[in-house]
């Protein structure tokens, strides 16, 4: 009984951080970008590869896109709460 509370807590809290981030005087700044210099030096040449695709899309992400990924997973999290109770 605990857990929909809580998956409705986290689902709020999600759809409130993503309004906030796509609302935000800085939502045209990339906040992670430069912090992928290091992906290079990975052993595992599949470990590296993914790295580097996952660093170059949320690298290049706008913190408009981090509110609107906030946004999205909270839609899920309290659809998938309501289809479960």
């Amino acid at each position: 009984m605990v857990v929909p509370f809580l998956g409705l807590g986290v689902g709020m809290f999600l759809l409130t951080l993503g309004i906030y981030f796509i609302r935000s005087k800085h939502a045209k700044k990339t906040p992670l970008a430069g912090h992928g210099d290091s992906v290079d030096t990975v052993d595992s040449f599949v470990l590296s590869i993914i790295l580097s695709i996952g660093v170059i899309l949320f690298c290049s992400l706008t913190v408009r896109h981090y509110g609107y990924i906030c946004v999205l997973g909270g839609l899920f999290i309290l659809y998938a709460v309501s289809a479960a109770w």
